[in-house]
């Protein structure tokens, strides 16, 4: 591609720093950028499409992935205002829920999920209510309610944290003494046959929730080939 953005676009190549120049320019397959807060993140992104776009991309197959609708929107919105003639009204952006949510959607039978609903958080509330009596988890004057459960197990699934490591950060406060060890044990085997009981629930109704949905795309595109063969096929470049 030529190193060059239509004239009068915002994110001219002049407008960004030598590491924002190299991502938006960049002409290889895979890139990662390592980038904190504050330095221009959005800018780059931004500017990535729109270069892509103006160098002849179809915008219809580069799929933008963040954390957060309102990201996602803004993203597409300011790419969408920098390049003329509509050029760019085929952009998609989505969160990383959101995109995975419509890959099991389009192709459920690739993904093994046909007849599976996705189910909201009031609905993994209420399942999670069920496995566990719709009480309070306790142990030695520590509570834990069911809306607590799930956020702790959806931490150590997505952190890919045993029980009792993530017990020990996130009710513990990451504490290594020897007494907070024994406590530790003990709320593993009170969740444990709670977090059973949840996933047999949602197997019993064919329910996913957020996190699977996470897990089951990426474990398919992991180890099958021909899976990622066809929703590669579906797309130039992902951001």
């Amino acid at each position: 591609m030529d190193e060059t953005l239509p004239a009068g676009l915002a994110y001219s190549l002049d407008s960004l720093n030598e590491g924002q120049r190299k991502a938006v320019t960049f002409g290889g397959r895979h890139l990662l950028v390592l980038a904190g807060a504050g330095t221009g993140k959005t800018r780059t992104i931004v500017a990535r499409a729109a270069y892509l776009i103006a160098n002849g991309a179809d915008p219809a197959k580069i799929q933008i992935v963040t954390f957060t609708k309102r990201a996602a929107a803004e993203i597409v919105s300011r790419v969408r205002s920098e390049l003329p003639r509509n050029q760019a009204q085929a952009l998609r952006g989505s969160t990383f829920h959101s995109w995975c949510n419509q890959l099991l959607t389009k192709s459920p039978n690739l993904f093994g999920v046909k007849d599976f609903s996705v189910i909201d958080e009031d609905d993994q509330h209420a399942i999670m209510k069920m496995a566990c009596g719709s009480k309070s988890l306790s142990y030695e004057g520590v509570r834990i309610k069911p809306l607590e459960l799930l956020e702790y197990y959806s931490f150590a699934r997505n952190t890919r944290r045993n029980l009792s490591g993530m017990i020990k950060i996130k009710v513990f406060n990451d504490d290594d003494s020897e007494e907070t060890a024994g406590k530790v044990e003990a709320f593993r085997l009170l969740m444990k046959p709670i977090f059973e009981t949840y996933e047999q629930k949602k197997k019993e109704r064919r329910y996913l929730d957020y996190d699977d949905m996470l897990q089951i795309v990426a474990a398919r595109l992991k180890g099958d080939e021909e899976a990622r063969d066809i929703i590669g096929a579906q797309y130039e470049h992902i951001l």
